[in-house]
């Protein structure tokens, strides 16, 4: 079964997230929406598109939390072995796409129908696409797609343990919680967090100073702090584009999620404000950086593996990487652009010499 690449095709031109409609009602009353037209007459079978599916908020981080169980028992079970790294980093793959074609052949049912080489092929090509677009944030998440460049890392038992949490990820309902169109959607919870606290042992978690933040705490965070900052500017002030939102121990990102849809229900949109986080676990900084991506915080952000506390200049020091970064890729791509156009000249050339 052939799967739907050109879900990832439009990225190299770093297409804008879809800007949210305003929404000026609590976030916890759920306004009906109308139900989607019918899909025209085809001759094959249509399944209903991933990510549609509306969930109440107690559902949403309920699942969050059966996700995480899920490729935790799964990769324990097959005996991934002590790189947690590797299921996390499916996990926030499969986070950053979602179907291509409305009407098409259900993507979560294509996936599922890859062969485990096939499925190491498709994380590549996920990788590979976003970093096109976002280099920045991708290089930031690097721990947890490198182990895919290594063809001796990849014997037959870890594509086997790939595949079987690919499914546990995907039954668990993945795209059902990152696979919407609009952001405000696929910001409703943090689908890494519990992945990763649930992956790692208690030992590692003390250590890191680890914890997890339930959202309904990062939502009431949030909003607190920003109403505390509209009240500063003004009684019937409301944050302002430009203004930096920072968090010094960002774990995966969970009060910025929270912060980003607190502006969407004040109708802002999050890609008008600067975002940073720091944190000194490379997984952790690594699911941020995706996450930004998958709750459509924009272009200006910033995320830095690094200690807060030691590093002051943490996040100024994040920028300037970001920014080399950014230039190799530039490099990059202008020279794919280069040599894409001499060998159409020399084709053009030999068809012509040959007429």
């Amino acid at each position: 079964m052939e799967l739907q690449l050109d879900l990832f095709a439009t990225l190299a031109a770093e297409p804008a997230e879809p800007v949210p409609t305003p929404r000026r009602t609590a976030p916890h009353a759920t306004p009906a929406r109308p139900a989607p037209a019918a899909p025209p007459s085809v001759s094959r079978p249509r399944a209903k598109p991933a990510g549609r599916k509306r969930m109440s908020d107690e559902d949403v981080h309920r699942t969050a939390a059966a996700l995480g169980e899920a490729v935790t028992n799964t990769w324990n079970r097959v005996h991934g072995g002590p790189d947690i790294a590797v299921p996390i980093g499916l996990v926030a793959a499969l986070s950053l796409i979602r179907q291509h074609d409305v009407h098409g052949p259900d993507l979560k049912a294509q996936i599922l129908a890859q062969q485990p080489r096939e499925l190491i092929e498709m994380y590549r090509q996920i990788w590979a696409g976003h970093w096109q677009a976002r280099p920045d944030l991708i290089d930031r998440a690097r721990i947890l797609h490198e182990w895919l460049n290594s063809s001796d890392e990849i014997d037959d038992h870890r594509a086997y343990c790939v595949k079987a949490v690919t499914e546990a990820a995907l039954r668990a309902g993945i795209l059902d919680l990152t696979g919407h169109p609009d952001p405000i959607d696929r910001a409703r919870t943090d689908a890494l967090s519990h992945v990763i606290m649930l992956l790692r042992s208690n030992g590692a978690r003390q250590g890191l100073g680890e914890f997890h933040t339930p959202p309904s705490v990062s939502d009431m965070l949030a909003e607190t702090t920003l109403a505390a900052l509209s009240a500063d500017l003004g009684m019937d002030a409301t944050p302002e584009a430009g203004q930096h939102i920072h968090d010094p121990a960002g774990g995966s990102g969970g009060l910025l999620r929270a912060a980003a849809q607190s502006l969407r229900w004040r109708g802002l949109d999050p890609a008008d404000f600067i975002w940073s986080m720091v944190d000194v676990d490379a997984i952790a900084a690594a699911c941020g950086a995706v996450n930004a991506i998958v709750w459509g915080l924009g272009r200006k952000v910033v995320v830095a593996c690094d200690d807060a506390l030691a590093n002051p200049r943490a996040v100024e020091d994040a920028r300037a990487h970001a920014r080399r970064v950014i230039e190799h890729r530039n490099q990059v791509m202008g020279m794919a652009r280069m040599t894409a156009a001499v060998r159409q000249t020399q084709a053009l050339l030999e068809s012509a010499v040959a007429a």
